[in-house]
């Protein structure tokens, strides 16, 4: 392609973490550098994994760090950035990063940007933080003047934000390469009826994930004699408590923390099933990646959860957010008791739903992107 018709697109991310929204975005910029029509660049906020991989994709990457530069200092780092890329379009990864992104791309005089929404965004007032508030409408209102597009990552999200974006949201599922992961990561294949059932939970410990429902119906397992063990994958500031929980109910042999796994699929592939009770999702990552692998799902109703497993039998969709009902289903589809009172499982490694590569493949939804962004700039 002529290089006066690349596209190039500055992405505006904090990296602090390693979680489900920069994972998505590395796919993302990953798939977008293989095509010929955009030319990917980044402004990261934080040293970190995510800054190590973009730079490895040979990306130009330029990192205005956080913890020692001011807000108005970071702002002025993006414009340079833009500048000195001659960016077209600046796409921006979450709060600080639009507001920041915003007036980067301001001060650079780029003419346009676009947001993707990766969770539910809470714009409630609340007396006790009004602060919080007033930023989540400083957002909104940013939003609606100053960019041009809202992508949200399911359908949830979507009806979401329509009413606070009107006319500017966009739906393009997150993804994950099917044919990479499988290949990199084969799920191992276990014969059900000679090996314990492993089931295992994946995020940061912290309230919105529920891992204490995870343990709680592990221990409901045990209470009815099933021969099962719990894997905690991830790290964060409730660790203790939830390590004090398995304690409590006596089960602390029956669950391993883990600790934060990068990447996460070296323990998700040795999984029999992937619990995930957490109060509200967007699309999760690490959904998509157990999917990929054809494993077992057991998950809340919630958010664009649905959307991957509603059609597919081996994934599970929970209405009672509740350990006994997570154990329950664990039970009725997974722990089929034998004659011998051995657990069995399915035995192989289940095909994945029939519409998933249509709907969650990176190439397929890579290509949404561009052709957006290709609008947005006619």
């Amino acid at each position: 392609m002529n290089k006066e018709s690349v596209i190039t697109v500055t992405h505006i991310v904090s990296g602090d973490l390693w979680a489900g929204a920069e994972v998505q975005v590395f796919n993302l910029c990953h798939a977008l550098a293989a095509s010929d029509e955009v030319a990917v660049t980044a402004v990261i906020f934080n040293p970190g994994i995510l800054h190590d991989k973009l730079l490895d994709l040979g990306l130009p990457v330029t990192l205005a760090n956080e913890t020692n530069t001011g807000a108005f200092a970071i702002a002025k780092t993006i414009a340079v950035h833009c500048k000195a890329q001659g960016t077209d379009i600046v796409h921006t990864h979450g709060f600080k990063e639009n507001v920041l992104g915003i007036l980067g791309k301001e001060l650079a005089g780029v003419r346009y940007s676009v947001r993707t929404v990766h969770g539910n965004p809470e714009h409630e007032f609340n007396i006790r933080k009004p602060h919080k508030w007033l930023k989540s409408r400083l957002d909104i209102w940013l939003g609606r003047l100053r960019q041009q597009a809202v992508i949200a990552v399911s359908s949830q999200l979507e009806q979401a934000l329509k009413s606070t974006f009107p006319g500017k949201v966009h739906k393009i599922f997150n993804f994950v390469n099917v044919e990479e992961i499988q290949r990199t990561w084969p799920h191992e294949i276990k014969n059900s009826q000679k090996h314990e059932i492993v089931l295992g939970i994946v995020g940061r410990l912290v309230p919105v994930k529920r891992v204490d429902l995870f343990i709680k119906a592990i221990a409901m397992l045990k209470e009815k004699g099933y021969d099962c063990r719990g894997a905690i994958i991830g790290d964060g500031p409730l660790e203790e408590q939830l390590k004090n929980l398995a304690f409590e109910l006596g089960i602390s042999d029956r669950i391993s923390f883990k600790g934060f796994v990068n990447p996460a699929l070296k323990e998700i592939r040795n999984l029999d099933a992937l619990v995930m009770p957490s109060d509200h999702e967007g699309l999760p990552m690490t959904l998509l990646e157990a999917v990929a692998l054809g494993i077992p799902v057991f998950a809340h109703n919630v958010g664009g959860i649905p959307e991957v497993l509603d059609t597919w039998e081996y994934g599970m969709l929970i209405d009672d957010q509740s350990p006994k009902a997570y154990a329950g289903s664990i039970i009725s589809t997974l722990l089929k008791k034998t004659s011998s009172n051995t657990p069995s499982g399915p035995p192989v490694r289940a095909s994945i739903p029939t519409n998933f590569l249509n709907l969650f493949s990176s190439q397929k939804n890579a290509t949404k992107y561009i052709e957006l962004y290709t609008r947005i700039l006619r």
